[in-house]
């Protein structure tokens, strides 16, 4: 009898691991909007390598760069929908679903790489901020990190930029955002909101004379070819959000998702390294390829646009009472 209820047992475990070791893997399927050598398009990649290995492949992130399944404005719905399980969105296009989120879209606000740090890295006091209002909120999203886009610089096709009169006429693409289009309107230039994937056309079309983006974007995405000049105006500080889908975050063991969750946070780290490397790689990279540089007089341009920024300053006291807090 204790053979046979032995060998049952043994059986038991033996089909178990059997069924455990050809279960079919969780794949994620992740939405990013740009070339897979951009810095947030690597932090996926070190993200999806880390969760692989960390569950034994029970969990894998398949990254789709370039907006091959959707542009940036579509990821959040689709997340929403459960049609995608990860989106990387920019805070701009997050505004749409949590509208405080535009106070870090204001132009000059975030002035240096250790105050980013401060208010975002690990559980920094804003993406701890975010995250909580982003994930009780009721809209199917789960935030699991804000990772760094960088500076966002200006390029253009008709002249160097070296005050903020140069900026006047200038046709540009902006993001679907009231505050970008605001500022640049107050600065006389002719904003037009457009998807990324779309810009590199508009400039070949000659429908729109430049773009504003962080610079290792530009470079990746080869502005030089077709604009000539680049302007370091660092005008704002750009994040992006690592979000997932709530339903497949609910798919996932109590054990997967904090795998999941504490990769992202590791692989946010290795992507703000990645960030400021390719940043001053491509300032020499887009001036070796003839772009001409200029270092625009910053104070002229705030200046231009002070009413305008302390009225959307006034729009968000508790964010900005947060940024001050690390100045």
């Amino acid at each position: 009898m204790k053979k046979s209820i032995l060998a049952a047992t043994l059986m038991a475990c033996a089909l178990s691991l059997s069924a455990s070791a050809f279960a079919d893997p969780i794949v994620l399927r992740a939405g990013h909007d740009s070339p897979e050598t951009v810095p947030v398009a690597k932090g996926l990649a070190y993200w999806a390598d880390l969760v692989n290995k960390r569950t034994n492949g029970e969990v894998q992130i398949q990254v789709f760069n370039n907006g091959t399944v959707g542009s940036a404005s579509d990821y959040a719905v689709n997340c929403q929908l459960g049609t995608l399980d990860i989106g990387s969105v920019n805070q701009s296009v997050m505004t749409s679903f949590i509208p405080d989120i535009a106070a870090i879209d204001i132009p000059y606000l975030i002035t240096s790489y250790e105050q980013a740090d401060k208010l975002f890295a690990g559980d920094g006091p804003l993406t701890k901020y975010y995250t909580d209002e982003i994930n009780n909120a009721g809209i199917n999203l789960v935030n699991l990190d804000v990772w760094e886009v960088g500076f966002r610089e200006f390029s253009n096709s008709k002249k160097p930029i070296n005050t903020a009169d140069d900026i006047a006429g200038i046709r540009l693409r902006v993001m679907d955002s009231q505050v970008h289009q605001g500022f640049w309107k107050a600065l006389g230039a002719d904003p037009v909101a457009m998807s990324w994937g779309e810009a590199y056309t508009g400039l070949q079309q000659k429908a729109i004379d430049g773009v504003e983006n962080a610079i290792s974007v530009l470079d990746g995405n080869n502005i030089n070819e077709v604009n000539d000049y680049l302007a370091m105006t660092d005008h704002n500080y750009s994040a992006i959000f690592i979000i997932m889908s709530a339903q497949t975050w609910n798919r996932l063991t109590p054990e997967q998702q904090k795998i999941v969750a504490e990769s992202a946070k590791e692989a946010g780290v290795y992507q703000r390294e990645e960030q400021r490397r390719q940043a001053e790689a491509a300032v020499k990279n887009l001036t070796s390829k003839g772009m001409t540089l200029t270092q625009p007089d910053k104070e002229s341009i705030k200046a231009k646009v002070a009413d305008f920024l302390e009225e959307q300053k006034a729009e968000y006291p508790e964010i900005i009472k947060i940024i001050d807090s690390v100045k």
